[in-house]
């Protein structure tokens, strides 16, 4: 059971403002989404104009979390007004329902898993049938799940999570043709470098360099399905989602969003708070703050300052 005066406090503490309408004596136990409200549960609306008061008045024992400044009216349920309710919302979750959430282990290796490093921080789990090669490098409280195999020298940063079913350091899409016309792989001894509070999804499949390195700095996110190729080099706070392709050596700025199935041409820049569109092919560089769709991509226009996260926006 979740009080409302502990979820105060925890708002108290980090010095978020917030407006709540209710009894302090609230309490709940669950949380639910908007389209399925469920009795002694806490939801979130991003825009309040939508909302279906009728019908969230309903349910017996909710709790609604809005955006700060916002105005409901004939609500008889409480309501937590917060700036930024998406972010906070789910840092409420992870504050106070940690065990709902699948990724989060206990550290250990499981006995399934194949360590040859013993290069491995403080709090580590990792998971079934995941190999790990002898020059991998492995962060403090790192989460590696099932199935993934990490190749060569691959260095991992602090919290970062990696999906099951990943590759990280195999060899690059490399070739030169022989006197008979033959193709032949080069040979890759580079190696893969991830930061910190790194996300990598499922199925994700991460090149080591050819003789450098490729990069994945810290706060980068990739979904399921997300091909980065030798070479690149993903800048801090990127996002990539899923199905996405980054041919060799591209540089893709800080937060940069790549929407579903973009692909991104080897050599090529994505600047800084750019955005490669749904589908989009982008043959040549993107620039910084602008937002990119069709094949080939082509500008449309400027990034949405809401869409941009970082502070110097």
């Amino acid at each position: 059971m979740v009080k409302i005066t502990d979820v105060l406090h925890f708002l108290d503490k980090r010095d978020i403002r917030y407006t709540f309408t209710g009894e302090n004596t609230f309490s709940f136990e669950n949380f639910c989404p908007l389209n399925a409200p469920t009795k002694k549960s806490i939801t979130w609306i991003r825009h309040a104009e939508t909302l279906d008061v009728d019908k969230l008045n309903a349910v017996n024992g909710l709790l609604l979390a809005a955006e700060y400044g916002s105005d409901i009216r004939g609500a008889k349920f409480p309501i937590l007004y917060v700036p930024n309710v998406h972010r906070t919302f789910f840092r409420l979750l992870e504050r106070f329902f940690p065990e709902w959430d699948p990724d989060r282990k206990k550290p250990g290796i499981a006995s399934s898993a194949v360590v040859e490093t013993d290069k491995i921080g403080e709090g580590v789990y990792i998971g079934h049938h995941t190999y790990v090669g002898p020059e991998a490098e492995i962060g403090d409280h790192v989460t590696i799940l099932n199935n993934v195999s990490i190749h060569g020298r691959v260095s991992i940063g602090d919290h970062t999570i990696i999906e099951s079913g990943s590759s990280i350091g195999v060899c690059g899409f490399g070739q030169y043709w022989d006197e008979d016309g033959d193709p032949h792989t080069v040979v890759h001894v580079g190696s893969v470098k991830i930061g910190s509070h790194v996300k990598i999804g499922a199925n994700n499949g991460i090149a080591r360099g050819c003789l450098g390195e490729t990069v994945i700095e810290d706060y980068v996110q990739t979904d399921n399905l997300v091909h980065i190729a030798h070479n690149d080099h993903i800048k801090k706070g990127a996002v990539i989602a899923c199905g996405t392709s980054i041919a060799g050596s591209t540089t893709v700025g800080n937060n940069v969003w790549l929407a579903p199935g973009s692909v991104l041409n080897n050599s090529i820049a994505v600047g800084d708070h750019g955005m490669v569109g749904l589908g989009a092919v982008a043959v040549k560089d993107v620039p910084g703050r602008k937002v990119v769709f069709g094949v080939p991509a082509k500008v449309l226009g400027d990034r949405k300052p809401e869409e941009i996260h970082r502070k110097e926006w």
